[in-house]
Order: structure tokens, then sequence, then C-alpha cells
């Protein structure tokens, strides 16, 4: 199996202020009702379920409605048998620029099943809606669909795979390529061939990914090729479909091979951060060697994956001894989440004791990802050398 991975990167800055009247307030609303599903039937088979997203209309203020662009919708997610609740609808509030771009995303009510719903927020953010002027008060809900693995579409199933990185049950390869070609001896690849990932563009938020199937003559060589299932770049489904023609492999003949391919995200960079000229943090805070135990910047996963940028802005207070508490956001983009994820880098930080505690000093954390650290060639993996 080869995997190439993008690298991101953080970067802590120097302290800046934000006023806190700028701060988004989610919504006060009552957390959604729990899904509960039937419970497993001792010494039965698991059975796993496939939990989709569909998302309603958006209304911004003034009752304006607003038409999306291109929607992206979060990542199929397998419930396991043992989980036996999930969300049953989760409603986001956010703002648009003037390009369509969401921003300000915030959900609204307690933030039970954070697990389940964690890719929401960013892939909201790599959504793009049709606007003529910037739209504030906007919101959209997204209610889950449950379906065994049987049910599920499988879609569903392709983008499960690329999601989790090819590690789904054979009983899944099989809905998506039937075939002997995963029976044991397994196949051994003579020759590979790849995409040439430097020519392919890729999108904002989201990987591009494919599915080739094919079977093995007796010589080896890769015949009836088709691309049942692809995220629709045609670049990239041809460049995939040529180098898995160009192949040759000991063990056949077979039938139902697949090879799925996929590209990484584009970055989407940040809304603007307010410059450091705005600062209005306390000066004491400005140590030049403060920190005993430095800021751990950890980028929030489901932002990572979708190379998502953000930043926060953060006021806190220092103890004598050098714990920081009092911690409180006052601007976060282009979602809250980035001000959660701010707020744990920050709290296991520790500054240098002091002679006396600090109050009101005022950081900025930018969760930035930096191109030069980061490959285009994002992953290629084989299907029939690695399934369980």
């Amino acid at each position: 199996m080869l995997a190439r991975f993008s690298m991101l990167a953080l970067g802590l800055a120097g302290p800046v202020f934000f006023p806190a009247a700028a701060a988004t307030q989610a919504a006060s609303t009552p957390p959604p009702p729990m899904r509960v599903f039937p419970a497993p039937t001792p010494g039965a088979p698991r059975e796993w379920h496939v939990m989709t997203w569909e998302v309603s209309e958006v209304m911004c203020d003034k009752g304006v409605r607003v038409a999306l662009a291109h929607l992206s919708l979060p990542d199929p997610e397998l419930m396991a048998p043992r989980l036996r609740n999930g969300p049953d609808g989760v409603t986001v509030s956010f703002a648009l620029d003037a390009q369509g771009r969401p921003m300000d995303i915030a959900r609204q009510g307690e933030p039970a099943f954070r697990f389940q719903t964690q890719g929401l927020q960013p892939a909201l953010r790599a959504s793009r809606f049709a606007v003529d002027e910037p739209q504030t008060g906007c919101t959209i809900r997204y209610t889950p669909t449950y379906q065994s693995m049987a049910e599920a579409p499988v879609e569903s199933i392709a983008r499960i795979g690329v999601a989790q990185r090819l590690r789904i049950a054979k009983e899944a390869w099989d809905r998506i390529a039937p075939g002997d070609c995963r029976k044991s001896p397994r196949i051994a690849p003579l020759t590979r061939h790849y995409p040439d990932f430097r020519k392919l563009t890729r999108r904002e938020g989201e990987r591009q990914w494919v599915y080739v199937t094919y079977d093995l003559d007796a010589e080896g060589t890769p015949v009836n090729l088709a691309v049942p299932l692809s995220s629709g770049y045609g670049e990239l489904d041809t460049a995939a479909r040529e180098a898995v023609a160009a192949g040759r492999y000991a063990g056949g003949p077979r039938t139902g091979c697949v090879q799925a391919w996929w590209t990484g995200p584009e970055t989407i960079p940040a809304p603007p951060i307010p410059p450091k000229s705005e600062t209005e943090g306390n000066p004491a805070c400005e140590i030049k060697d403060r920190w005993e135990r430095e800021p751990r910047l950890v980028f929030p996963d489901h932002y990572q994956r979708r190379a998502i940028e953000g930043w926060a802005v953060l006021r806190y207070d220092v103890a004598p001894w050098g714990d920081i508490g009092a911690i409180e956001v006052l601007a976060a983009q282009p979602s809250a989440e980035f001000g959660e994820a701010a707020v744990n880098v920050i709290r296991q930080a520790r500054f240098k004791p002091q002679d006396t505690g600090l109050k009101g000093c005022v950081d900025r954390v930018i969760f930035r990802i930096r191109p030069d650290e980061r490959t285009r060639e994002e992953s290629v993996t084989d299907v029939e050398t690695m399934t369980d």
C-alpha cells in the first residue's frame, strides 16, 4: 500500500485583541432526542448501521432563502452495534461572506452526540451558497438517516471506505466488486502504475476519489475495466483507469478486483484575522520568555481532513505560579469549534512563575496549513491486497 499525506502545520502568533461583542453566541435550544437502535440478539452476527445526512433549505435574516451552489455533505459514519443511540437532527447557524462561503459557524443547542456530529461544521465550511451580497442569521438543519450495511447505498459504503482509508469489511467490498479477487491466495502486483497527481487539481475542502473495478486474465492483464463509483472528477477517473490498465499481476485469472484512488483537499483559508495593531490586552503579559510549558498546537481533526484553516482570539488570566485560567473566547473563525480547540491549546500551557499574577492576557491562536509541507500525491491504495 502506498499512502502519502498532506502535512498540516499550526502557528501560535503574538497577542491581539478583538472586541468581545464580535463573539458569536449559539442559541440556547434543547438537545435533540436520542435515536435508539434495537438491542443486539445474543449470539447473532454484528450488524453495523450506516449514518448519512440530509440537509434542509437555508434561511437567513429577513426571511432570505439562500440556494446552494455546492453542497459538501459530511462523510457517512458507521454506527457500532454497542452504540445504541445517535443524533436525531442538528441545527447549525452561520453567516455568508460575499463569495457565499459560510463563516461564524456555530451549533445550536448543547453538544450532545459530539463524536457522531463532528463532521457537520467542517462540511458546511466546504459548501458554497449562491448570494449577491453577504448574509447573516442563516440556519441549516442536518437530519441523519440510518440504514444497515445491506440496505445502505453502495455509494455511501464507498465514501466510508475512502474516509476510513479502505478499512471496511469483506462484505462491503463484495458489494462494490463481487468476484473471487479477494480469495486466497491473493494476487501479487508485478508492475504497478500511478496517476500523475501533479497534473490533477484539487477541490477546496473535499477529497476527489474513484473506484476502478477490473478482472484479470490468465496472463495477469487487467480486463473489463469500469468506474462504477466516483466523486465525479473526470480527470482522476481517467488517470486512475489508465494506471490500473497498465499494471500486471500474478495469480490470475480473477474477477471482481478493485482499486481505489483519491487526492486530498485544497486548502480553504480562514477569514481575515484582526491585525495585531488592534491589540488591547494587558501589556504585562507580553513577556519575552514566558512559557514554562509551551502551548501544544493540535489541529481539530475533521478540519484537518478537509484542509480548513482557522483562528481564535482568547483572553485569560495567569496565576503567580503559572497556571492559566478564566479562558474566554473573544472571537473564532470560521467556526466556534476553532475557539474550543484554541482553549485546549492555552489550557495545557503554563507560564513561568511570576511575582504576581496576570489578568486580561490576550493571544490569538492560528491554525494554518503550510503548502510547502504537503505533497500533491495524497493517497492511492491497491484494495485487492488489503481486504480483511
